[in-house]
């Protein structure tokens, strides 16, 4: 594992463990083991980390579509089995809602996740599914991906993957 992803990890780590507000430098390299200055080396403000984490979310989502699509599903497949495994992979679901919650207010980072909506939708709407299937899907899964966000927990994980269930069997019989 690269020095950069053990950092990331290691901000992961923080953020989990102590909160979004306890996300320092200082934190990061004590739980990484690297002296302030190494870890400066390699990203030069908590912006730059951050945003760093943000894009290895981002990342991290595009492989787990591209896995899907390989295997022979559709984009809107693709889409929902993504977000499905999202939900189920403690170390990504926790990343990513922690760094969600870290850039509610940094417009230059929430502007990478308004780049990846656009795109999503836009490769979504190519497709030749209903547009009131495509609204569906990306509202509802919008409101999971919220719900676990601000921990209002509304709906159990369960109930969370019938309801991603159904919407993939909606697509196979439209």
């Amino acid at each position: 594992m690269s020095k950069k992803m053990e950092l990331l990890k290691a901000a992961s780590r923080v953020v989990i463990a102590d909160g979004v507000y306890r996300l320092t430098l200082e934190a990061v390299a004590d739980e990484a083991g690297v002296s302030k200055g190494g870890l400066l080396y390699h990203y030069s403000t908590k912006d730059e980390l951050i945003k760093a984490m943000n894009i290895y979310v981002i990342k991290q989502f595009r492989e787990f579509m591209d896995n899907e699509m390989v295997m022979g599903c559709s984009y809107h497949q693709a889409y929902l089995r993504a977000i499905s495994k999202s939900l189920r992979d403690d170390h990504y679901l926790n990343v990513s809602t922690s760094m969600l919650a870290a850039i509610s207010n940094n417009q230059n980072i929430l502007a990478l996740w308004r780049e990846e909506y656009q795109i999503i939708k836009e490769n979504l709407f190519k497709e030749d599914v209903r547009e009131e299937y495509t609204l569906l899907i990306l509202t509802t899964c919008d409101g999971i991906w919220f719900s676990r966000l601000f921990d209002l927990t509304h709906i159990d994980t369960k109930e969370e993957q019938r309801l991603i269930t159904y919407l993939l069997d909606l697509l196979e019989d439209d």
